[in-house]
């Protein structure tokens, strides 16, 4: 990935939200809502974990910030609160998730911002013996959001 510092990321951020409103923004509350196969999520679901991981890996990204290469990995409890967070939220209408989602992408941008160029390279692990660095979670983040977009695009295919 061409993106080296965090005005990279915000922007590539940037374009993906804007990328989600137009994907998500004509669909049908019924449409967002269908199941398009077993085992696949609905792009309800698949909005609200948008906006959860963008909540987490921030998060994970200022803790890498502030400790000295610590562990990021999702521990089990982490796991059951994305469960939980996607199951609960999988109910709202389509206008409360974009509306969710627009808070949570302005809120991840203003944490962005807050991180010196100096950190980027501070590392954390995700498994043993596995570093990271914060622009890596950073970077790995946009990706994991593009390709849920993505998956969003498939879905609505499948769901027409």
């Amino acid at each position: 990935m061409k993106n080296t510092g965090v005005e990279d990321i915000v922007e590539e951020l940037k374009e993906s939200q804007t990328q989600l409103l137009n994907t998500v923004g004509q669909l049908s509350e019924e449409k967002a809502h269908l199941v398009p196969a077993p085992d696949e999520w609905t792009v309800a679901q698949l909005l609200a974990h948008i906006a959860e991981i963008q909540e987490f890996w921030t998060a994970k990204a200022i803790l890498m910030t502030k400790e000295d290469r610590p562990e990021i990995t999702r521990n089990s409890v982490e796991n059951d609160i994305r469960e939980q967070t996607v199951l609960n939220k999988a109910g709202l209408r389509i206008p409360e998730f974009l509306y969710q989602c627009q808070n949570i992408h302005e809120a991840t941008i203003r944490t962005l911002r807050t991180i010196s160029p100096s950190d980027l390279q501070r590392q954390g692990f995700r498994g043993e013996n596995n570093p990271v660095t914060v622009i890596e979670v950073l970077q790995s983040l946009a990706r994991h959001i593009n390709e849920h977009i993505e998956q969003i695009e498939r879905t609505k295919r499948l769901i027409n």
